[in-house]
């Protein structure tokens, strides 16, 4: 331990001496992830039998510069209890800096859970350090930011082992050859196409557009990654629609509500054409942002936490899952889309496609009444369009059609019967939507509850209803 103590020691100074040659230009071109400037403090944490170590670089300005603190050798079976341990410890309780927030979506947030998320992470890297060859000499592998000025170095192996000039050597070199390359004219590019506001959320279930990925056994046990990349990109509604692979799905709209009902159009034709799909709600659709040359989406975030969006948090720990997807071809998917687009140009089968999802969610989750009543919103205004249909086709003149179809009198029942007796509804259909509008009437009106085949058989006829007004087999 005294040895890595005087070797980081030893470290700093060497970094700090051969800053002192550099111009001012120069020495800004350090990176974060390389800053030992003054004030500096250090924590490294060396985990015994797991070839691994990890340097933690702070820059608190309320502690003395060259701080080290080397907890270890750590055995691998005491390693949570030790950091558990060190994140108590009260030097990482503070707040963070203006210059801090600025980095992280939560502004009350301590230093303390940024730590937190970085010693989850190396407990990770932990788990699966005893089964990756240990390299032939100690090597500094990744480096990650923590927060503005703070940062993490992974060693692999023993820091001590490393010549440490040669390191501060690569770190300076790297940022001469910065200002050179800053100092080299560019061709004077066209100006950069601004990006396309838009709203983003994510397919659930989940999918997966193209051919699903199938991971070996040894791909699983070494945790091998897979990022989705971009699959397509169309236009909905005279709006570019990007989708990744894993259902990400972006479209050209920024106002929130308006995204919200375009995505569960598309939804509820997947769900026509028996993909399974729910409604999507107003704060699982986020801002984003699609780049208008590559039409990728390059930004997008969550608003709240549901299955949904819980999709988005495979990074760095998690990757997608890939079991239990649905996988659908490119050109599937544009169909489907394409069919949103034709059935919801018509508003009515727009408002029942809305109506038709939020049926089937409800369903879904065992709220029977509430799927009840939107099926029989589609049912009810089904029958009135019906009705109206038949007074046109049989040139009734304006005024007795608007007295016709005044609510307060053609209630529903009055609608039924005519359809039935000028031969629009058989009897048996007749006698369906009637039982069914008497369940509609006790749930409303006396607060009974449903059953699952209540709701399930009005959902049905529903279905019906949509898929016929849709032209869709």
């Amino acid at each position: 331990m005294k040895d890595i103590i005087v070797w980081l020691r030893d470290f700093i100074t060497e970094f700090r001496k051969q800053s002192e040659k550099l111009s001012q230009e120069e020495r800004s071109r350090i990176t974060n992830l390389d800053d030992f400037f003054s004030p500096c403090q250090i924590l490294l944490l060396w985990f015994r039998d797991a070839n691994l170590q990890c340097l933690i670089c702070t820059h608190d300005g309320n502690r003395n510069d060259m701080e080290i603190d080397v907890e270890g050798p750590i055995p691998t079976y005491e390693a949570i209890d030790r950091l558990d341990s060190i994140l108590k410890n009260p030097a990482w309780d503070r707040g963070l800096s203006k210059e801090e927030k600025k980095y992280v979506h939560d502004k009350t947030i301590k230093f303390s859970k940024i730590l937190e998320d970085r010693f989850l992470s190396m407990i990770h890297q932990l788990r699966n350090q005893h089964f990756r060859k240990p390299p032939a000499t100690s090597r500094i592998g990744g480096k990650s930011m923590l927060v503005s000025r703070d940062f993490s170095w992974d060693i692999e192996g023993n820091i001590a082992e490393i010549d440490k000039t040669k390191i501060v050597t690569k770190i300076v070199e790297e940022a001469k050859k910065e200002v050179a390359r800053t100092k080299v004219k560019p061709s004077v590019p066209s100006p950069p196409k601004p990006p396309i506001n838009s709203c983003a959320t994510y397919f659930y279930p989940p999918i997966w557009v193209g051919k699903l990925p199938r991971k070996t056994f040894k791909e699983k046990a070494r945790g091998s990654l897979v990022f989705p990349k971009k699959a397509l990109n169309l236009e909905y509604k005279d709006r570019v629609v990007v989708i990744n692979q894993d259902g990400l799905i972006a479209i050209g709209e920024e106002n929130i509500p308006k995204a919200t009902r375009m995505l569960n159009e598309i939804m509820a034709t997947f769900l026509l054409m028996d993909i399974e799909a729910t409604a999507v709600r107003e704060l699982e659709v986020s801002d984003a942002k699609i780049d208008s040359s590559s039409l990728t989406i390059t930004q997008w975030g969550t608003r709240a936490r549901t299955l949904r969006t819980q999709l988005a948090d495979f990074f760095p720990q998690q990757q997608p899952m890939l079991e239990g997807r649905t996988g659908i071809g490119n050109e599937d998917l544009i169909r489907l889309i394409q069919q949103a687009e034709r059935i919801s140009n018509d508003p009515d089968l727009s408002d029942f496609l809305t109506f038709f999802l939020e049926a089937h969610t409800h369903l879904e989750n065992s709220e029977y009444s509430q799927s009840f009543i939107m099926s029989w919103v589609i049912v009810e205004r089904q029958m009135y369009w019906l009705w109206k249909k038949f007074l046109r086709e049989e040139r009734i003149p304006s005024e007795r059609r608007k007295k016709l179809t005044f609510p307060p009198i053609w209630t529903i029942d009055f609608v039924l019967e005519v359809l039935n007796l000028q031969g629009q509804l058989s009897r048996e259909a007749y006698r369906g939507l009637m039982s069914l509008k008497t369940k509609r009437n006790s749930i409303i009106h006396l607060g009974e509850s449903t059953t699952p085949e209540e709701a399930e058989k009005c959902f049905k006829v529903a279905r019906e209803i949509v898929k016929q007004r849709s032209n869709l087999d």
